[in-house]
Protein backbone atom coordinates (compact mmCIF):
# COMPACT_ATOMS: atom_id res chain seq x y z
CA UNK A 1 0.00 0.00 0.00
CA UNK A 2 1.70 3.33 -0.78
CA UNK A 3 2.67 6.15 1.52
CA UNK A 4 0.32 9.35 1.78
CA UNK A 5 1.89 12.36 1.67
CA UNK A 6 -0.31 15.50 2.43
CA UNK A 7 1.31 19.11 1.36
CA UNK A 8 1.07 21.82 3.61
CA UNK A 9 -1.68 24.10 1.51
CA UNK A 10 -4.26 20.63 1.60
CA UNK A 11 -3.57 20.53 5.22
CA UNK A 12 -4.26 24.20 5.07
CA UNK A 13 -7.40 23.62 3.22
CA UNK A 14 -8.53 20.63 5.94
CA UNK A 15 -8.21 22.81 8.67
CA UNK A 16 -10.41 25.57 7.11
CA UNK A 17 -12.47 23.57 5.82
CA UNK A 18 -13.13 22.05 9.08
CA UNK A 19 -13.62 25.44 10.94
CA UNK A 20 -15.89 26.25 8.85
CA UNK A 21 -17.96 23.14 9.15
CA UNK A 22 -17.76 23.58 12.93
CA UNK A 23 -19.09 27.14 12.69
CA UNK A 24 -22.11 26.14 10.87
CA UNK A 25 -22.89 22.82 13.36
CA UNK A 26 -21.05 21.52 15.76
CA UNK A 27 -19.88 17.90 15.10
CA UNK A 28 -20.37 18.84 10.91
CA UNK A 29 -16.21 19.15 10.76
CA UNK A 30 -15.64 15.74 12.56
CA UNK A 31 -18.13 13.73 9.72
CA UNK A 32 -16.37 16.43 7.40
CA UNK A 33 -12.96 14.73 8.39
CA UNK A 34 -14.26 11.17 8.55
CA UNK A 35 -15.65 11.24 4.63
CA UNK A 36 -11.92 13.19 3.95
CA UNK A 37 -10.47 10.13 5.76
CA UNK A 38 -12.57 7.33 4.23
CA UNK A 39 -11.68 8.76 0.55
CA UNK A 40 -7.79 9.23 1.67
CA UNK A 41 -8.08 5.00 2.73
CA UNK A 42 -9.59 4.21 -0.84
CA UNK A 43 -6.92 6.22 -2.46
CA UNK A 44 -4.35 4.50 -0.58
CA UNK A 45 -5.78 1.27 -1.59
CA UNK A 46 -5.89 2.07 -5.42
CA UNK A 47 -4.25 4.76 -6.37
CA UNK A 48 -5.74 4.76 -9.87
CA UNK A 49 -9.02 4.59 -8.57
CA UNK A 50 -10.30 8.19 -9.62
CA UNK A 51 -9.45 9.61 -12.58
CA UNK A 52 -7.12 12.37 -13.82
CA UNK A 53 -8.90 15.37 -15.59
CA UNK A 54 -7.46 18.75 -17.36
CA UNK A 55 -4.86 16.84 -19.46
CA UNK A 56 -2.44 16.46 -16.48
CA UNK A 57 -1.26 14.41 -13.78
CA UNK A 58 -3.74 15.25 -10.95
CA UNK A 59 -6.21 12.89 -10.02
CA UNK A 60 -9.76 14.16 -8.37
CA UNK A 61 -11.48 12.02 -5.88
CA UNK A 62 -14.57 13.52 -4.98
CA UNK A 63 -15.50 13.41 -0.79
CA UNK A 64 -18.89 12.02 -0.06
CA UNK A 65 -21.62 14.26 1.21
CA UNK A 66 -19.17 17.05 0.99
CA UNK A 67 -18.34 20.25 -1.94
CA UNK A 68 -14.91 18.70 -2.10
CA UNK A 69 -12.32 16.84 -3.96
CA UNK A 70 -8.98 15.84 -2.73
CA UNK A 71 -6.27 16.38 -5.61
CA UNK A 72 -3.36 14.22 -5.42
CA UNK A 73 -0.76 12.54 -7.82
CA UNK A 74 0.49 8.75 -7.63
CA UNK A 75 4.38 8.70 -7.80
CA UNK A 76 4.79 4.66 -8.69
CA UNK A 77 8.44 4.59 -8.60
CA UNK A 78 8.39 5.86 -4.96
CA UNK A 79 4.87 4.14 -4.26
CA UNK A 80 3.69 7.61 -2.73
CA UNK A 81 0.22 9.29 -3.19
CA UNK A 82 0.63 12.98 -2.82
CA UNK A 83 -2.04 14.54 -1.50
CA UNK A 84 -1.79 18.52 -3.08
CA UNK A 85 -4.99 19.82 -1.97
CA UNK A 86 -8.57 19.09 -0.60
CA UNK A 87 -10.55 21.56 -2.75
CA UNK A 88 -13.67 23.25 -2.73
CA UNK A 89 -15.34 22.25 -5.78
CA UNK A 90 -16.70 25.93 -6.61
CA UNK A 91 -13.37 27.13 -6.78
CA UNK A 92 -11.61 27.42 -9.89
CA UNK A 93 -9.74 24.27 -10.68
CA UNK A 94 -7.26 26.01 -12.82
CA UNK A 95 -5.26 26.78 -9.93
CA UNK A 96 -3.60 23.91 -9.39
CA UNK A 97 0.12 22.93 -10.02
CA UNK A 98 2.63 20.51 -8.78
CA UNK A 99 3.98 21.84 -5.56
Amino acid sequence: MPLIEIHKQAQIDLVAACEWYEEQQVGLSKRFRSEVQFKLQLIAVNPELYPKKYNNYLHFAPVRKFPYVIVYWYEEKLDTVFVTSIFHTKRNPGKFERK
